[in-house]
């Protein structure tokens, strides 16, 4: 929309002033395309004719580095004076926070950038930093808190759902949802245009631009109703939404999640498998509680299904489009070569768990079975070595692996039930305990080992000394989130 502003006030806090620049302030993570957006939105301005300037305040230029990029535009094409832009935003006075990762938001509520005068534009995907994703427990921050804590900090919140948050377009996205929110006097037309001047990758995001738009524009029909506490997740896959819509509304975003990704690491029969083992708990979970029993269980059983054994490895690795993604993130022109090489160490646990049990058991305890591997997946015996292991997924509920790792959930889900029929909060940290079975090799061996001393003798323990069981259970869980290797006498 245009917009001729000579005569428009502008609040800030409680005061209202002359004319000035709405300010934007746009969070991103190295590697994201921050600068570019930044770049767009100056060169939009121009083409419209308003004076506008930006600055950055660069992090770490690699991905995972925070970056943080300042725009200002006057919103007047025929100022009666030079405006006088400022180099960094100041608490209060900022009128857009655009974030390419839900933390970033976070960062600018965190420094008082975020008001009740402030429209907040965020993508909904992770991508997890390398701070969180070194720490040996759980250090990943939750975007569900960030998000609510933006939605009631802010004057209005629009979230984008990415599918990939490290994807080349996410800023062309972010761009789009600018232009639908309005805060900005630039249409459509001159952000196109931008886009075009800067020759990037033209038509990719033009067509993410469209689909921020769209998407921007959906969030903010009254109708939609949406729950910003459901945002970051996947639909169901097809043929199971009925499956799904059975379940209590409060459970169904991480459970259509879970089966999306059941139904790609194994079948649909076992993402039923998912939704059969979800409706054991509801006669046991509490309503006014929002279903919390249920929605835990959800997220930690959808994750234990689903671990990454070798097979899974090599569906992932072969996957359509992973070479096309890989060329397009290290920037390949055209018919230039790309080596892709994987380094894969598989140890003798791994390499047995895919064997049938019989044929597992053949294999001696002490044998080492592992090498240190640099694979190139995509030369012809690399590819074909990969895809022909990733085609044993059929026949995956016969290994050995495969059948332990279900005996170990059905433990524990059977120690969750027992403690909801007589203590509905140690059904929950008993559910929670599901965390030590995460990684692969030895971390996870260490950790499932961890979680079968803590259920051993289960039934009895919870007829017994209640008190003392729980405060174990607290104490391992603390030890998962802190510590986990020390815990396990690593």
């Amino acid at each position: 929309m245009e917009a001729t502003t000579t005569t428009t006030a502008y609040r800030t806090g409680q005061s209202v002033t002359a004319a000035r620049p709405l300010c934007v302030v746009i969070g991103a993570l190295g590697g994201q395309g921050g600068s570019v957006l930044a770049s767009w939105l100056v060169e939009a301005a121009h083409l419209a004719g308003y004076p506008a300037v930006s600055t950055s305040i660069p992090g770490v230029a690699q991905r995972t580095g925070a970056t943080t990029y300042y725009f200002e535009l006057f919103p007047d094409t025929d100022p009666p004076a030079e405006p006088i832009f400022s180099l960094f935003p100041s608490a209060g006075d900022v009128d857009l926070v655009v974030a390419l990762e839900p933390t970033e938001a976070g960062r600018a509520l965190e420094r008082g950038l975020v008001t009740n005068s402030t429209t907040v534009i965020t993508s909904t995907a992770r991508a997890y930093s390398t701070a969180e994703k070194s720490v040996a427990g759980d250090g990943a921050l939750a975007a569900d808190a960030i998000l609510q804590a933006l939605a009631g900090a802010a004057q209005r919140l629009i979230g984008l759902e990415a599918s990939n948050p490290y994807g080349r377009e996410l800023n062309a996205m972010l761009f789009g949802a600018i232009i639908a929110s309005g805060v900005l006097p630039l249409t459509e037309a001159h952000a196109r245009a931008a886009i075009a001047a800067l020759a990037l990758a033209v038509q990719a995001n033009l067509a993410a631009f469209r689909t921020g738009l769209d998407l921007a524009a959906d969030w903010q029909r009254p109708e939609n109703g949406r729950d910003t506490a459901g945002c970051c997740y996947s639909p169901p896959p097809p043929g199971l939404e009925a499956d799904l819509a059975a379940l209590p509304k409060p459970v169904r975003p991480l459970a259509g999640h879970a089966l999306t990704r059941l139904v790609d690491y194994q079948d649909r029969a076992y993402a039923r498998r998912y939704l059969d083992r979800l409706r054991a708990l509801l006669p046991l979970d509490r309503a006014q509680e929002n279903y919390r029993l249920t929605r835990q269980v959800a997220q930690r059983l959808g994750a234990w299904m689903s671990h990454e054994d070798i097979i899974r490895v090599a569906q992932l690795k072969t996957r359509t489009g992973r070479l096309a993604r890989i060329r397009q993130e290290v920037g390949a022109r055209p018919g230039e070569p790309v080596i892709v090489e994987d380094y894969l160490s598989p140890s003798r646990d791994q390499l047995v768990d895919i064997l049938p049990p019989w044929l597992a058991r053949l294999v001696p305890e002490g044998a080492w079975l592992g090498r240190h591997l640099r694979w190139r997946t995509f030369s012809p015996l690399g590819y074909g070595v990969m895809k022909l292991l990733a085609a044993l997924r059929p026949v995956r509920p016969r290994s050995a692996g495969f059948i332990a790792a279900q005996q170990a959930l059905e433990a524990w889900l059977a120690a969750v039930r027992q403690a909801a029929a007589v203590d509905y909060e140690l059904a929950c940290e008993a559910a929670e305990l599901a965390v030590w079975v995460r990684g692969y090799g030895d971390v996870r061996a260490r950790g499932q080992a961890r979680l079968a001393s803590i259920l051993a003798d289960w039934p009895a323990r919870l007829a017994g000394d209640r008190a003392a069981l729980r405060a174990e259970v607290s104490l391992a869980l603390q030890a998962a989130r802190r510590d986990p290797d020390a815990a396990c006498g690593a």
